[in-house]
């Protein structure tokens, strides 16, 4: 007939390998998620991957269309085509710059908390 002391003890044996097992549990479950998570990122990765492949294959591809439809054209129309370009750009810039400033308040902030004074 055990003791006393060896069941006490073996009490505690029970307790603590139950707790062992508890975290062995929990571990457990915090590796399947971060192998949960990884596999999300790769196949999000490999989704990022071939939006750019097909964005690259795309652009060269008009870029070829591009540089046959010049090579076919007058020096002129070359010239007319980079205008276009660079006009939209400026009338882009000057549409953006003018957004901008009316958005903001030409009153200077008062020194306490940084808010405008109206």
């Amino acid at each position: 007939m055990p003791s006393t002391s060896d069941q006490t003890l073996e009490n505690q044996n029970d307790e603590e390998l139950n707790s062992l097992h508890g975290k062995i549990k929990a571990l457990r479950s915090v590796t399947i998620d971060i192998l949960d998570d990884s596999n999300r990122q790769n196949d999000q990765l490999d989704r990022t991957g071939n939006t750019f492949t097909q964005f690259t294959n795309s652009l060269f591809s008009t870029s070829r269309h591009h540089s046959r439809s010049m090579a076919a054209s007058s020096t002129v129309r070359q010239y007319r085509t980079i205008a276009y370009i660079v006009g939209a750009v400026v009338l882009l810039w000057l549409v953006l710059k003018l957004w901008s400033f009316g958005g903001t308040r030409s009153v200077p902030p008062d020194g306490v908390n940084g808010e405008y004074r109206i």
